[in-house]
């Protein structure tokens, strides 16, 4: 056996598949994490929120809020049709009127103790997923303002999907 065997090359990270190591990372990042048997929770708080939709429009916001240096982790959720949940900045304080604009152009909201799936959380038999892996450090989050102000630019351009 190498003495180098296990040793993983400066800058790679272990893989966190395992529930332990993805509740250790978020919890560092100051999240609320809870275990429930295959799931790995998030409860929203005054910290972080989720926008949940479609994957196509989802992909649309995160490439716009990208472009804007706004851009923040996305979850896939199995299953088709395919759903994002878009990591955003609290939407405790959010005004009715933008929840009623995600929500007409097929948004959920989660927020103020929601609890929403991270990976490795296992859902109908299959994963859910970081769409660019786990973050090695505590993620920026987009403000929920720009993730709404997104979500209508695209909208707006391409049309309600």
């Amino acid at each position: 056996m190498s003495s180098h065997e296990g040793v993983l090359p400066s800058g790679v990270l272990p893989r966190l598949d395992t529930f332990s190591a993805a509740l250790q990372r978020c919890s560092d990042w100051g999240w609320l994490v809870l275990r429930s048997e295959n799931r790995l929770l998030l409860t929203t708080d005054h910290q972080v929120s989720a926008v949940e939709m479609a994957a196509g429009i989802g992909d649309e916001v995160r490439h716009y809020l990208s472009v804007r240096l706004l851009g923040g982790p996305v979850v896939v959720l199995p299953g088709a049709p395919g759903r994002w949940l878009l990591l955003t900045e609290s939407a405790d304080e959010a005004s009715q009127v933008n929840l009623i604009r995600l929500r007409a152009r097929g948004a959920l909201t989660h927020r103020l103790g929601t609890l929403v799936p991270l990976p490795p959380s296992r859902i109908g038999g299959s994963g859910v997923r970081w769409l660019e892996g786990m973050p090695a450090a505590k993620p920026f989050l987009p403000p929920f303002s720009a993730v709404v102000a997104a979500m209508r630019a695209v909208t707006e351009t391409l049309g309600p999907r």
